[in-house]
């Protein structure tokens, strides 16, 4: 639910920051296809690298980007059987994330199992993680916004491309906005745990619901702002 007013475009400012994420995600997952798609011959690590970092380089040093690292990494079969791939970088300055993973000859294993890996597989769908505490890249709480990339339109997932996202800057940015909304404005996520909150009772991850009387506003794919929320 949306409405007019001061808290009705406050909300529609939020939408169009998570929107603006998920649809710049959405069009570089279709270009990464359509670029591995054009590859001839086999697949390397370093054809991948100079497709991907160009990219990543854009978003990560954006003045006024959310941005903290993006990257690719690829799906089993695309670079070899049981192998993987990660072009990731972390920071304006480009800091390569978990490069020593490409060197084992079961890299996939390292991924296969995290969420904002393995539902895009499994998918073929948009997804965002978080917040969690992003142990690999950055320690801090981040979401991840991951799209798979086919490099045919019935083909199997060649990989993902995602963008870190962290709540320290999602707040610095969100928190204006969910004030002119109402002193415990919360952004959450489909589970209910916050991402942002104007109550100062409220952190990142907590389990939250709404507190009557509270107004919901549609926040990008999967997210809301409730008016009214309240710590579980």
């Amino acid at each position: 639910m949306s409405g007019p007013g001061p808290a009705g475009r406050a909300a529609a400012e939020l939408d169009a920051t998570i929107a603006g994420i998920e649809h710049r995600l959405a069009a570089w997952a279709a270009e990464a296809g359509a670029a591995l798609a054009a590859l001839s011959g086999k697949v390397t690590g370093t054809a991948v690298d100079k497709l991907i970092r160009p990219v990543v380089e854009e978003l990560v040093q954006l003045p006024d980007g959310y941005a903290a690292g993006a990257g690719f990494i690829a799906n089993a079969g695309l670079l070899g059987p049981g192998r993987s791939y990660i072009a990731w970088w972390q920071g304006p300055d480009l800091e390569p994330v978990d490069a020593l993973a490409n060197f084992s000859p079961n890299s996939i294993s390292r991924y296969v199992k995290a969420e904002w890996f393995r539902i895009p597989v499994e998918t073929g769908q948009a997804h965002v993680t978080g917040p969690y505490v992003d142990f690999l890249c950055s320690d801090e709480y981040v979401l991840t916004f991951t799209h798979p990339v086919f490099t045919r339109p019935d083909g199997p997932v060649a990989g993902i491309v995602g963008i870190d996202v962290t709540v320290q800057r999602l707040e610095r940015g969100a928190m204006p906005a969910l004030r002119r909304i109402g002193a415990r404005a919360t952004l959450v996520n489909a589970d209910g745990r916050a991402v942002v909150s104007a109550a100062p009772d409220i952190d990142a991850g907590d389990l939250t619901a709404p507190e009557a009387p509270c107004t919901h506003y549609s926040v990008g794919r999967t997210f809301t702002v409730w008016s009214d929320a309240a710590g579980l």
